[in-house]
């Protein structure tokens, strides 16, 4: 019993998680294998594309129920603004309502997100194992095993209209999260201050525009990078057509 009160607790404890630790690479190792799999087995499948979706839904209600019913730093933490939980409920909503544009959305920031965060996780300051620890990293695989499903096998590559539009929201974004987090003292889409420490105090301006900046260059390079595939692909398929 009181172990089910400790993975629901909403007292903060030291996190005791270890980054590269043995649980830690296990769920790296779980991650890659099952990308690889999707990437080289998998076909458009819509089961698969319900199944992933509803997870991922699923996993943004329990962790903002818990928020709530805890009171837990509800507006400073549990609100669904950090880069992360706008992808997953993108591709979430996406797969499950078949919508393509929160599919493209999602995938483009949710496979760079989904690495950043699984490599180095920011996580909530509780005993492992806790309700945010483990959402956090089934969160985090679902989004990156979706995004690797929309992007290499459903194959929703942004036309330059789709880019554009993606640039324009994704700045606006960091600009509304810029003033909320002065606002409430918060830290959503980590514009105020790295998810990390970098080795120097950076002013909250000169991180935000860093973070516009190099999340304009991701989405330009994704767009570059996956069009291209694609392109390569298409080129392959109709020469051996032709052969």
């Amino acid at each position: 019993m009181q172990n089910i009160l400790n993975f629901f607790t909403t007292n903060s404890r030291s996190a005791n998680f270890k980054t590269f630790g043995q649980v830690h690479l296990f769920i790296l190792f779980v991650a890659v294998i099952i990308s690889i799999y999707i990437y080289k087995r998998c076909k458009e499948n819509r089961k698969l594309e319900l199944f992933i979706g509803s997870v991922l839904v699923l996993q943004q209600i329990s962790l903002y129920s818990w928020y709530i019913i805890g009171g837990f730093n509800t507006i400073k933490e549990g609100l669904p603004l950090y880069h992360c939980r706008v992808a997953i409920i993108c591709v979430g909503l996406g797969l499950v309502l078949n919508k393509n544009i929160l599919m493209k959305i999602g995938s483009y920031v949710g496979i760079f997100g989904a690495i950043g965060a699984l490599l180095f996780p920011n996580l909530d300051p509780f005993t492992f194992p806790h309700i945010t620890q483990f959402s956090f990293f089934i969160g985090h695989l679902f989004l990156l095993w979706g995004s690797v499903y929309l992007l290499m096998i459903k194959k929703v590559g942004m036309s330059k209209d789709d880019l554009k539009d993606s640039l324009i929201y994704i700045n606006i974004y960091h600009v509304l999260m810029f003033i909320l987090n002065n606002s409430v003292h918060s830290n959503y889409g980590y514009m105020s201050a790295p998810p990390f420490y970098i080795g120097v105090d950076l002013h909250p301006l000169l991180n935000g525009s860093l973070v516009m900046i190099i999340f304009s260059v991701i989405l330009l390079t994704e767009y570059i990078f996956i069009n291209n595939l694609k392109v390569s692909k298409e080129d392959s398929n109709e020469y051996s057509l032709v052969q």
